[in-house]
């Protein structure tokens, strides 16, 4: 009879750790879902930018969707800043393709985030100044900085070669030293 009693006692301690734990990993889950999908998005947006940009003239594409596009990029980049705990580096087990140097060199992480929500800015003021140049400018440096950072801490499998060449190379527009 105790060491039933023991069981149960060990039973109900455990079994809300566990769920303490499965809760936590659907958390992690999620974020990391929700991360995916918002670069994703951020992505989508840079596609349908750069012809405007590159073009130099009216397009269907008009001032008014570049405007709005800059500013989503810009929104899901704050968005998704924090969304990089510790506890979502499930890369080895495949559910995310960031590298775990994201979580292990942080400063040189949140540096290239940095310098892609600046240039994020600098795109979203350029395009509202009409300035072409500094617009080009921009989105060659949010280009750089995607890119470096995609190169830096995120797994490319083979299959998304074909895909995602433009997002990691950092060419999201032509002419870009």
């Amino acid at each position: 009879m105790k060491l039933v009693i023991k069981y149960i006692l060990i039973v109900s301690v455990l079994v809300p750790l566990f769920s303490l734990k499965a809760d936590e990993f659907s958390d992690t889950i999620e974020t990391i879902d929700i991360r995916k999908s918002a670069m994703q998005g951020l992505w989508i947006r840079v596609k349908r930018l750069s012809p405007y940009v590159e073009l130099k003239e009216n397009v269907e594409y008009n001032k008014d969707l570049a405007s709005n596009d800059a500013s989503e990029i810009l929104k899901l980049l704050d968005k998704t800043r924090n969304l990089w705990p510790v506890n979502s580096n499930l890369s080895g087990k495949g559910f995310t393709n960031a590298t775990p140097a994201v979580w292990a060199l942080p400063e040189y992480f949140n540096k290239l985030y940095s310098d892609a929500e600046l240039s994020a800015t600098d795109l979203k003021q350029s395009i509202k100044n009409d300035d072409i140049d500094k617009t080009a400018l921009a989105m060659c440096n949010l280009g750089k900085a995607c890119g470096t950072c995609h190169a830096s801490f995120r797994r490319l499998l083979t299959s998304q070669l074909a895909n995602e060449v433009n997002g990691w190379s950092g060419k999201y527009i032509q002419n870009c030293n």
